[in-house]
């Protein structure tokens, strides 16, 4: 394990359910925030517009805005809110690196009086909003083929920059250019590649500061929720528990919706409900954790549901640990994800539990949980990264997965998600530790 770090200082304090956790003293401290949405200075968004912009060179490149509602409100969509920091609906960036005076345009839809008493009420292009969101160029939707007609005019080239979904239909970026290019002759369109993911996938001091604390909150809910797990205890309890204390300690939302299955259900890899009632001798599988100021954690925790292993749960638990501690020996930068992926799955083959572990070892995480970037190209310092082996039996009702947040460092990797329990003895040590739970 000679890539992971030593903290410089590690205080051991109480939480406030009574039991005895390690905390990192040595986190970094976060960046001032912006409310009501949590986001970093203008400067920063615009500092990554100009990297973007230096890509291009010259042309235009036009990136929507398409998050997503869910029970929290609208979520805005990563590549997005990367370049801007704007949560608003229906907005538009537009970059023209090559124009003289204004480079970078923010469209926002028109203000609907009506709609606007049962949301909320939306601020006027004015002085203050421009000095919000740190464009000096904010117009409405209305002008966005006007405005393209003339930046394409005088720089006849557009910049696909966002990685498009696998899903159907064309994109918004090409269905807008199509549209230019329409009604005028010579304007062509080429594709930036990979380079906002890339620019997304490594995270500065600051990000790594936000993500850092994001994952302290995931664990702090972790912890507060494995009080509850025990024989008779409901999976819906454990899961209740962890997003209280989320919501409690800073965070907006979940980064992903949890799962937690126990016995049968730690075998489903999405399982949805978290209604099922724990039993004696059983595993529960929680994949659960908490998004802070936009940006995601991702951490898995099997835990027995009586505090101690039967002796084939410890034997593929420890298959499983082991697995990811191969993988995360490799990790450097340079190092490639399809080469961990290989190792980490050479471990449970030879344990003769290949077949059971079916899906990938991991996924970059950022803004997104499952975030933007180049899985064929060598990592380096400052992405992260999941890794997750996985080992789910079904006729045996018995599933686990460990997964941890890892940083890429000029030396090697740490673990960012280090303050759960993960190996079995300390899993059942902290199990023995825990007082019984008030009702």
């Amino acid at each position: 394990m000679k890539f992971l770090r030593k903290p410089l200082l590690v205080a051991l304090c109480v939480c406030a359910f009574g039991m005895v956790t390690t905390a990192q003293a040595a986190d970094p401290a976060i960046p001032a925030l912006s409310e009501p949405y949590q986001t970093q200075a203008t400067s920063v968004y615009a500092a990554r517009r100009a990297v973007l912009m230096k890509a291009m060179g010259d042309g235009v490149a036009v990136v929507y805005a398409q998050g997503d509602e869910d029970y929290a409100g609208y979520r805005q969509s990563g590549d997005f809110f990367y370049l801007t920091g704007v949560h608003e609906q229906g907005a538009v960036l537009v970059l023209a690196p090559k124009e003289r005076t204004y480079k970078e345009f923010l469209f926002l839809p028109s203000r609907d009086p009506e709609a606007e008493r049962w949301t909320g009420e939306r601020e006027p292009i004015a002085a203050a909003l421009r000095s919000k969101y740190g464009f000096e160029k904010i117009m409405r939707t209305g002008s966005l083929m006007g405005t393209l007609m003339g930046l394409a005019g005088r720089s006849p080239t557009f910049w696909q920059v966002t990685q498009p979904s696998g899903g159907e239909g064309k994109p918004k970026d090409l269905e807008v250019y199509g549209k230019v290019q329409g009604k005028i002759t010579g304007v062509s369109t080429k594709s930036l590649g990979w380079t906002l993911a890339q620019m997304r996938a490594k995270h500065d001091a600051d990000e790594l500061a936000l993500m850092q604390r994001g994952i302290r909150i995931s664990e702090e809910g972790h912890l507060a929720a494995w009080q509850w797990v025990r024989p008779g205890g409901s999976e819906a309890a454990v899961r209740a528990e962890a997003e209280r204390v989320w919501r409690r300690s800073g965070s907006r939302r979940n980064a992903y919706d949890s799962i937690v299955g126990s016995g049968e259900n730690s075998t489903i890899l999405h399982y949805p409900r978290s209604e099922r009632v724990m039993q004696d001798g059983e595993l529960v599988l929680m994949d659960m954790a908490a998004e802070y100021a936009h940006y995601a954690s991702d951490i898995t925790r099997t835990l027995p549901v009586n505090g101690k292993f039967t002796a084939e749960q410890r034997k593929i638990y420890d298959v499983v640990l082991k697995a990811q501690e191969t993988a995360l020996a490799l990790v450097k930068p340079g190092a490639f994800y399809e080469d961990l992926d290989k190792a980490a799955r050479k471990v449970i083959d030879d344990a003769g539990y290949g077949d059971y572990f079916i899906h990938g070892l991991g996924h970059f995480v950022g803004l997104d949980v499952h975030d933007a970037g180049a899985y064929h190209e060598p990592l380096q310092v400052g992405m992260v990264i999941t890794l997750e082996p996985g080992i789910y039996i079904p006729g045996k009702n018995l599933g686990v997965r460990i997964e941890d947040e890892v940083v890429v460092t000029e030396t090697g990797a740490r673990y960012l998600s280090d303050g759960l329990p993960r190996k079995a003895d300390d899993v059942e040590r902290w199990m023995a530790a825990r007082p019984p739970v008030h009702k």
